[in-house]
């Protein structure tokens, strides 16, 4: 278990260093963060019962909000338009692909909401603050280390489960 967790981890701090230092990362780090997370599931579930339906439930809400996104700038641009040329990278949808396989429906939601969220604040600030002026947000890589902490909360507070609902829903009830 060791094994995976440590291997889970050290793909989410290359994908964050890549992409913070050069804006792209290479591909084969996806396959094997989804490897790594899918192994993880099985050593922490102690079975291989898998939950496809949450897997099917978020791929599908990622793949529509993308077709959404690329409607709008669609039709903002009166052309059609592909968003992963100049918005959005490719590594940024294989990240969120990669996890897709791990997390619970409303974990996923969660994750995906605040993640954005807080890498826009922090964008936003660290473009006010900073000399070396960038449009284009390392969103993949931000991710990745917003998702190593949401793992270890997850390893060291037993509170939370990302591959079980209830205490998101305990949280949203409470």
């Amino acid at each position: 278990m060791i094994i995976v967790k440590t291997l889970t981890l050290t793909c989410l701090l290359m994908i964050f260093f890549q992409d913070v230092k050069s804006r792209s990362v290479y591909w084969i780090l996806f396959p094997a963060l989804a490897g790594s997370l899918l192994g993880l599931h099985y050593f922490q579930n102690n079975s291989a019962i898998w939950s496809w339906q949450a897997v099917i439930f978020n791929i599908g809400f990622f793949l529509g909000q993308l077709a959404l996104v690329t409607i709008y700038f669609s039709i903002k641009n009166k052309k059609l338009t592909n968003i992963t040329a100049n918005l959005l990278g490719l590594g940024d949808l294989l990240f969120i692909l990669s996890i897709a396989f791990y997390l619970s429906i409303f974990n996923f939601l969660f994750f995906y909401i605040a993640s954005l969220v807080v890498v826009l604040v922090f964008w936003l600030i660290w473009q006010r603050i900073s000399s070396n002026k960038n449009n284009n947000i390392p969103l993949a890589g931000l991710q990745a280390l917003l998702f190593i902490v949401f793992l270890l909360c997850d390893w060291w507070f037993k509170a939370i489960s990302l591959n079980d609902d209830t205490w998101i829903l305990n949280l949203i009830t409470k």
